[in-house]
């Protein structure tokens, strides 16, 4: 399947994950669970972790991506708010998280979103009664994609060519805004076969 640098070949369900990760074995099993939860990636790694960190990268508004507004339901070259973070774990950069939102709805439907500084987002999202999530999408993203170089330019130094990546729409009043998480290289240390979380310790 052909792919264009700007744009990434969103597919849904679970079961796309089997054509985006086709290696066999316990870690790529791992991955896949991973990807595919549905719960808080915030708490996923928190717990498996001693020192979790945010380090925010920008939040701002900015022309939409090529691949987002037909997903977030806005007109192509529309002005929104983004917001980039790293997550880390013990210092290692395991997850980029992007944010994009509707520059009308920050203030009405989400009124934390311009105070989080480094607070995870997730601490919000997953803990509010209004907020629903869509189903999850699954892409590989290239090297010629705007988040791919945004990564590329936080972490100075060798990437891979190609980066998993998951995102899903977040519902609260009339608001949507979209969460795609990136899942960096150092994050296999953290679900590898033998990885423990802090329970287990």
């Amino acid at each position: 399947m052909p792919h264009f640098p700007g744009r990434a070949n969103w597919m849904a369900h679970p079961q796309a994950l089997a054509s985006l990760l086709t290696a066999d074995g316990d870690l790529m099993r791992r991955t896949r669970a991973w990807l595919a939860d549905p719960g808080s990636m915030t708490l996923k790694l928190k717990a498996r972790t001693q020192d979790f960190s945010v380090r925010l990268l920008r939040q701002r508004p900015g022309p939409i991506l090529a691949d987002e507004h037909d997903a977030l339901g806005v007109p192509a070259r529309s002005r929104v708010v983004e917001r980039d973070v790293i997550l880390h774990c013990d210092g290692r950069p395991v997850v980029f998280g992007h944010t994009v939102l509707s520059t009308s709805s920050v203030k009405s439907d989400w009124p934390f979103f311009s105070k989080l500084g480094t607070t995870p987002l997730g601490a919000n999202l997953f803990f509010d009664p209004l907020v629903a999530r869509s189903p999850i999408f699954y892409a590989r993203l290239h090297a010629g994609h705007p988040l791919m170089r945004r990564i590329a330019a936080a972490l100075p130094g060798a990437l891979p060519s190609t980066l998993m990546a998951r995102r899903s729409l977040f519902s609260r009043r009339g608001g949507v805004l979209m969460v795609t998480d990136v899942f960096l290289p150092a994050l296999e240390a953290f679900i590898r076969p033998g990885a423990r979380s802090k329970q287990d310790i």
